[in-house]
């Protein structure tokens, strides 16, 4: 009898730890940080540049634009061309404790404000009311940084591997489990005047990220001096 206990507890616990083992290998796989163009992990607070992975005729960076009959809020728009790197952007997690950007994890995104805000909103990117004379659902500023939950719920986007470092937006917040929500991957597209990006129901537009050099203040006294 005491045979057979020791061996049933054996096996309870070898069960037990390849269930670990593959339970933590799940989270993990779940949740594996983004990595920049040079193969580190992108970090939230830092600056990055946001740019296309298609040479040439992909466009460059990400970058705020002004449409001539909508100025406000600013939109998220692409430079086009393939050496211009945009505006940067800064990353925060909905667990603020964490510092690693990581994969299907909600995110916000704000552009680092390099000129006077005329619009007076924020550059946090959110999803618009849906425009029904371009049928799309817009990615443009004025969002709320922070605050995960109902309130915010626009504001929340998530970083989708394509072929790392190429990585994809999408746009499917589990900020609020409760909430109502649409599930989307973010596409170029152009409104007449720019290349901006909305919700789409095909594969979503592929950057990679690089990161600046200098950080968030230190490039905004640059632009200002």
């Amino acid at each position: 009898m005491k045979t057979t206990t020791a061996s049933m507890f054996l096996l309870f616990i070898i069960f037990s730890v390849t269930l670990s083992s593959f339970l933590f290998g799940v989270a993990s796989a779940t949740n594996e940080p983004v990595l920049d163009i040079d193969g580190n992990e992108v970090q939230t607070g830092t600056p990055y540049y946001v740019v296309s992975s298609i040479w040439g005729g992909g466009g460059g960076g990400l970058a705020l634009g002004r449409p001539s009959r909508n100025p406000c809020p600013e939109v998220v728009t692409q430079r086009k061309s393939s050496v211009d790197n945009g505006i940067p952007v800064i990353f925060s997690n909905s667990d603020s404790n964490d510092r690693v950007v990581r994969l299907s994890s909600d995110i916000n995104i704000e552009f680092i404000r390099l000129r006077p805000n005329i619009c007076r909103t924020t550059t946090v990117w959110k999803v618009d009311d849906y425009d029904h004379s371009a049928g799309k659902w817009w990615v443009v500023t004025n969002g709320v940084k922070g605050n995960p939950g109902a309130n915010t719920l626009t504001s929340w986007f998530r970083i989708e591997t394509e072929r790392s470092p190429f990585y994809t937006f999408k746009y499917c917040p589990a900020v609020c489990g409760t909430c109502p929500a649409l599930c989307n991957e973010i596409g170029k597209y152009t409104d007449g005047e720019m290349v901006r990006f909305a919700l789409s129901t095909s594969p979503g537009w592929s950057f990679y990220f690089k990161k600046v050099k200098k950080s968030a203040t230190e490039i905004q006294q640059v632009v200002h001096i």
